[in-house]
């Protein structure tokens, strides 16, 4: 596969410090569509700057596909052929009875059954650190939370936790070649992830445990339940949305609240600021930079003319950081209101694909950065973060800090 021209955008080098908010910005105040040459098929893809015509490409499926999937690469055909069948990379309506059994792990009253248990696992994460006054954020706490809660839920065996992981950071950071080789292993790990979800809906039957897999299984849709191999694709697509969001908004959050102590001392003041201070970091730095949808037709939109087969990459950026819908858009201020982050921020998207799993993703969020805002005093870095090296997720790969006491828990 060519390398993506320095030119463009989307090029990785552009991505070294995490998404190029002041360029997005400068290119979406000039336009609404800019067409950028790249080493893909068709030559290039439509980047999609503004709030309502990425709504309206999120939207209308009709017209712009999910099909090929939310990256800007192309999934190779003999791995296009599998996962056109997963709930990703479908388009209503067959992609509405797939989400209602997603929907099974998400339902607002478990949601809140849950709390407790999730008040539990960031305790237990927390104590973990022992006396130490140091550690690596990333894996030994943001990572810890969405993975126990969510493996949990599904049933995933605790001794295969670490197998899952490995395969969702190849498939989702498979730029980074810390993670994978080069895109075509991102592209295998998607469809080990399904195997491994197909297996573990064989064990779940062989040996019925408690989990919302289970449900899953035997719930009917349509007159029918779903096979083990289906079970899988629905699994691979909670498991990377259930992690990678997660991960990489509580490290991005720590470290701002870093960076910002005034604002780390009112939400230790202020423990209901929680909420508003998780909506602010999903706003400041929402960690997937674009979806992909790819045009059905020759059609005329936003006043260009596009061809079948034209890719648009809609960057979440561009909205949320636009200043016609968030006052001072490039401050961090967790005293902004949260209802109006959600309802104009566009970090878990929109339409159909809107994410699954975002009230549980905010949970996650809230959970820990409570619990940590209760324990921790003065945290610092130590180094350096790592960033990913990835024009799709925005994250830390590593990012040491220490921290003290607080005065409560001393």
């Amino acid at each position: 596969m060519d390398p993506i021209p320095a030119t463009s955008l989307l090029h990785l080098d552009h991505f070294a410090a995490g998404t190029p908010r002041e360029e997005i910005a400068r290119l979406r105040r000039a336009h609404r569509l800019l067409w950028q040459e790249d080493g893909h098929a068709m030559g290039g893809h439509w980047l999609v700057f503004q709030r309502d015509d990425i709504d309206f490409v999120l939207k209308n499926p009709d017209r712009f596909t999910n099909a090929h999937g939310p990256l800007l690469e192309d999934t190779p055909d003999a791995i296009l052929v599998e996962l056109q069948k997963s709930m990703t990379f479908q388009d209503p309506p067959a992609h509405r009875v797939l989400r209602s059994l997603g929907d099974l792990a998400f339902k607002s009253d478990s949601l809140a059954a849950r709390r407790p248990l999730m008040q539990a696992m960031a305790r237990e994460i927390l104590d973990g650190l022992g006396d130490r006054r140091e550690c690596e954020f990333i894996g030994e706490v943001a990572m810890q939370l969405p993975m126990r809660i969510l493996f949990r839920l599904l049933g995933v065996r605790e001794d295969d936790y670490a197998r899952v992981v490995e395969l969702t950071n190849t498939l989702t950071l498979a730029n980074d070649p810390d993670f994978a080789e080069n895109r075509l292993a991102g592209f295998q790990a998607s469809i080990d992830l399904i195997a491994f979800g197909e297996a573990l809906a064989a064990d779940l039957r062989r040996e019925r445990r408690d989990s919302l897999s289970l449900a899953m299984l035997d719930a009917e849709r349509g007159g029918r339940r779903l096979d083990d191999r289906e079970f899988g694709r629905l699994f691979q697509n909670l498991v990377v949305g259930g992690v990678e969001t997660t991960r990489n908004t509580l490290g991005w959050l720590l470290y701002e609240l870093i960076r910002h102590p005034d604002q780390y001392a009112r939400l230790q003041a202020d423990p209901t600021l929680v909420e508003a201070a998780s909506e602010e970091i999903l706003r400041f730095r929402n960690t997937v930079v674009y979806l992909r949808r790819t045009s059905t037709r020759d059609q005329e939109f936003a006043g260009e003319q596009l061809r079948a087969g034209d890719k648009l990459v809609c960057l979440l950026a561009a909205v949320n950081r636009d200043e016609r819908y968030f006052a001072d858009p490039d401050r961090f201020d967790i005293g902004r209101d949260p209802s109006h982050n959600r309802r104009n921020a566009r970090t878990f998207g929109n339409g159909p694909h809107f994410c699954i799993g975002h009230q549980q993703a905010r949970m996650n969020i809230e959970v820990m950065t409570a619990e940590i805002a209760r324990r921790w005093s003065n945290p610092r870095l130590l180094e350096p973060p790592v960033h990913f090296h990835s024009n799709f997720m925005d994250g830390f790969k590593t990012m040491h800090v220490a921290f003290d006491p607080a005065p409560s828990t001393r």
